[in-house]
């Protein structure tokens, strides 16, 4: 039986497209297949591991005070300015009292004339202990109670004219003082800021992840924003038992980190960054942490294999190896 033309045709059709789809994945398969690649391979070495946190914060005194007034009014004085040095109950600004003095004065006549009062009174019936009448009892007490009144609202207006007054309640450096005479003041304001500079420190804000790594004596390396090339050590001297967050939603923990040396111009907040040291190993055999996958290292030594190792602490690029290798070995790098 003679097979239609078509149908030759439609079958050598198929073979051609067959044979070209097999070309094709034979080419694709010879350009995509993985070329061998040359092994590069390094010496473990040894070297100073270390460990440490990292966080951000800023530099401060020992103390802050921000000094306000108990009261509003109108600032009669500023003793202070910015960068001044103060002592311990120095006087530092005050308001103007002209009418808290008049009330002392008032509230001062106002218990005179109680007195007199309270003492007439007392005395008409100092022979009547025994007989007092009700009302004779009544006067008296009212007496008592006005006399009584009136030394405490001496007292208030005493009060009120000594909060009128700004003391220091330490040493240290006017870090503000922005206020001028004649300009009314509200209990918010800050009228100065005192700063004791006697010891400095940086307050760093550490992750709530890595405080577990942190603890008191800790050694730490900070740089400040204003200079790039000087490099402060400290201690880490408080942790501060409470969490925050911050403006990017994180949950951090204040550290205190007490300087060695100091900045030659102290500036009350400058910003910076601290290297909290939580572990060091000295001498230590490494590698870096790229080579380690799985805690296994890649050796050649005669020929490639794979070495379990037992790690210690890292870096920020390298890793202690404490079992595993040996010096001078060639890793995968």
């Amino acid at each position: 039986m003679k097979i239609p033309r078509i149908l030759k045709l439609n079958k050598k059709r198929i073979i051609i497209l067959v044979a070209i789809a097999v070309m094709v994945i034979l080419g694709f398969n010879f350009f995509t297949r993985p070329q061998n690649q040359t092994l590069q391979f390094a010496q473990v070495k040894r070297q100073d591991i270390v460990s440490a946190v990292s966080s951000s914060g800023t530099l401060t005194g020992k103390n802050v005070v921000n000094l306000k007034f108990k009261s509003a009014g109108k600032l009669a004085y500023l003793n202070v300015k910015q960068g001044d040095q103060v002592y311990a109950y120095q006087t530092i600004a005050g308001l103007d009292s002209k009418l808290l003095e008049i009330e002392l004065q008032q509230a001062q006549n106002t218990l005179r004339d109680k007195l007199a009062t309270a003492e007439k009174v007392e005395d008409d019936v100092k022979d009547h202990s025994k007989d007092e009448t009700f009302r004779q009892k009544m006067d008296r007490t009212t007496a008592q109670v006005a006399r009584d009144n009136a030394f405490d609202e001496v007292k208030a207006a005493q009060k009120a004219l000594d909060d009128a007054l700004i003391f220091s309640p330490i040493s240290g450096i006017v870090t503000r003082a922005e206020f001028m005479p004649g300009q009314n003041v509200s209990v918010s304001d800050i009228i100065a800021q005192i700063v004791d500079t006697s010891s400095i420190y940086f307050d760093a804000d550490v992750d709530e992840a890595d405080i577990g790594k942190i603890s008191l004596g800790q050694k730490a390396k900070v740089t400040l924003d204003a200079y790039p090339d000087q490099e402060f050590e400290g201690v880490l001297n408080q942790i501060i038992p409470l969490t925050k967050t911050t403006s990017s939603g994180a949950t951090v923990v204040t550290v205190r980190i007490k300087l060695a040396r100091v900045p030659d111009n102290f500036v009350q907040g400058l910003s910076g960054q601290a290297l909290i040291i939580t572990s060091r190993a000295e001498n230590a055999l490494s590698v870096p942490l790229e080579a380690l996958k799985d805690n296994s290292v890649v050796l050649q030594d005669g020929q490639t294999r794979a070495v379990k190792v037992t790690v210690g602490i890292q870096s920020d690029t390298d890793v202690e190896i404490k079992e595993g290798l040996k010096e001078e070995e060639e890793y995968n790098s």
